[in-house]
Order: C-alpha cells, then sequence, then structure tokens
C-alpha cells in the first residue's frame, strides 16, 4: 500500500505536489510505523528516476515526511541513506531546481539534526560530502522556521515554478524567493480543510428563495476568510471558476448585489478541496 501511494504522489503526471495524498501518507506513517520503513525505500527509487520533475516531487515527499513525521521516518531516511542519496545527485550535476530544492533540504537537515555524533550522523555527512566536493550550498532566510515545528510561520523551502518545463533554469535569486508550492504542515492543510468544508455546507444549505440580507452577509465573510486562507497557504492554487460562479448565481439568486460579490476580489484560485464540492 505505502509503495503505491508512493509511486501516485510522484507520478510524473502530476503538475505540482499532490499534497492530499502527501499527508495520507504521513498519517500511515504516524499511525502505522510499520509502513514507514516501505515508504521510505520507494522514495529513495523514486529519487534515482530520470526524470526530474519525479524527483522534485519525491524531495517534496520527503521532505514533508520528514517535518510532519517522527522519529521512526527520521530514522528509516537516514538508515535507506537518502540524505546520501540526494548527495549523489547533486553531484551528477542534476536538474538546476533538483539541485537547489537538495542542497537548501540538506543545509536545513544538517542544522537540525546536528553534527557527526549526533544520534543519526548520516544528515550531517550527506552536507560535509557535498561540502567536501566544493557544492556552495544557497543561504537559508532567517525567518525559515524550525523543521519540526508545526504550524510555521514561513515555508521552509520552495517549489520551483516551472516544474512542467524541466528544461528552464531560473537564477539562483529567483528559485530562493518565489514560492509557488511551499510545504504544508498538517496543522496548515487541517485548517484549509476545515474552511473548505464549512463553505461548501453554507452555498449548499442558502436558499435561493431567501432575500434576507444577513444569510448573504455571512456567506461573504466566510468566502472573505477563505480568500485570506488562500493568501497564506499559496500551495492551494487550482482553478476555482466553478466555485466562483456557483457562488455569484447563488447570492444573485438571494438577493445579493453581484457588485458587492466582485468586490471581494476573488481573483486568486481557491484549493482543490473547494472544487470538489462544486
Amino acid at each position: 500500500m505505502g509503495s503505491l501511494m508512493v509511486e501516485r504522489a510522484t507520478s510524473e503526471t502530476l503538475g505540482g505536489p499532490d499534497w492530499e495524498k502527501n499527508i495520507e501518507i504521513c498519517d500511515i506513517c504516524n499511525y502505522n510505523p510499520i509502513h514507514a520503513k516501505e515508504i521510505v525505500k520507494t522514495i529513495k527509487k523514486r529519487l534515482r528516476s530520470k526524470s526530474s520533475k519525479v524527483q522534485l516531487l519525491a524531495i517534496t515527499l520527503v521532505e514533508t515526511i520528514v517535518k510532519n513525521c517522527g522519529d521512526i521516518v527520521h530514522m528509516h531516511v537516514a538508515e535507506k541513506e537518502l540524505p546520501h542519496e540526494m548527495a549523489k545527485i547533486v553531484k551528477k550535476r542534476p536538474d538546476f531546481c533538483v539541485k537547489e530544492k537538495i542542497l537548501t533540504l540538506i543545509n536545513t537537515w544538517k542544522e537540525a539534526f546536528g553534527g557527526p555524533k549526533a544520534r543519526y550522523p548520516q544528515y550531517f555527512a550527506a552536507y560535509q560530502d557535498l561540502v567536501r566536493h566544493g557544492v556552495v550550498f544557497p543561504k537559508r532566510p532567517e525567518t525559515s522556521a524550525p523543521v519540526f515545528t508545526p504550524p510555521q510561520s514561513q515555508p521552509l523551502t520552495t517549489y520551483p515554478k516551472d516544474i512542467r518545463n524541466p528544461e528552464s533554469r531560473p537564477n539562483a535569486a529567483e528559485s530562493s524567493s518565489e514560492a509557488e508550492y511551499p510545504t504544508l504542515c498538517l496543522t496548515e492543510i487541517q485548517k484549509a480543510r476545515g474552511i473548505m468544508d464549512v463553505l461548501a455546507e453554507m452555498l449548499n444549505a442558502l436558499d435561493p428563495g431567501n432575500k434576507e440580507e444577513n444569510q448573504i452577509a455571512v456567506l461573504v465573510g466566510t468566502i472573505t476568510d477563505d480568500i485570506r486562507l488562500q493568501e497564506e497557504l499559496p500551495a492551494m492554487k487550482v482553478t476555482a471558476l466553478r466555485f466562483t460562479e456557483t457562488a455569484r448565481a447563488r447570492i444573485e439568486k438571494a438577493g445579493g448585489e453581484c457588485l458587492t460579490f466582485d468586490q471581494l476580489a476573488l481573483r486568486a484560485p481557491l484549493g482543490q478541496n473547494t472544487v470538489k464540492h462544486f
């Protein structure tokens, strides 16, 4: 089961990280540690893929499970030598985005897990190996959040903007500053899911024949909160035109002014979990 889920979460057909699958994999590791070893082993295989897209998705997945799972995952990641495997990828001069993400992650792990005498020295060893190889690591932002402390105030690393086009090569400054697919923690995604569910229930319960303004005001207020949330979680950018049109139509039928809805500036798409309700 774990292997199949990892393969689906790192499928080359994906346009970016599938956070629902990634978090489900975290849940499996946390609640059924027996599968954690199998999951880490499969991620290692995916790291060896010749596709830079698959490699990026695998790196994002291992980053997510290290951040959201406990010591059992940290142990398997170390014992299966994933840090060493990632260091080997860097030495082979891979895709620029793959290299930058690996370097950022190894640098972060080195600080989080300690030095050569730490419980899992494999993380530091990967860093040392690359330093000896002459690799220059990108600087970590001063505002970077701790690896194991959700909820975080800032994403740990960024997912490359041009995953659909591995041939593109953004410059280093852009890759470190742009964040289209940050790695999320469980708390953030649970918060998002909660608001998405409330929105869906409210739209379904809205009576087109009831023109009371308070009914519309509550809905508009909830949508406004949802917009604020998606600005905090840019990883949940998925087209929400169906949601926009459905909400607009129901508000108009209930007697609300379309102008009020437009003023909410629903220009940014909402999360995938919102869309599936409509």
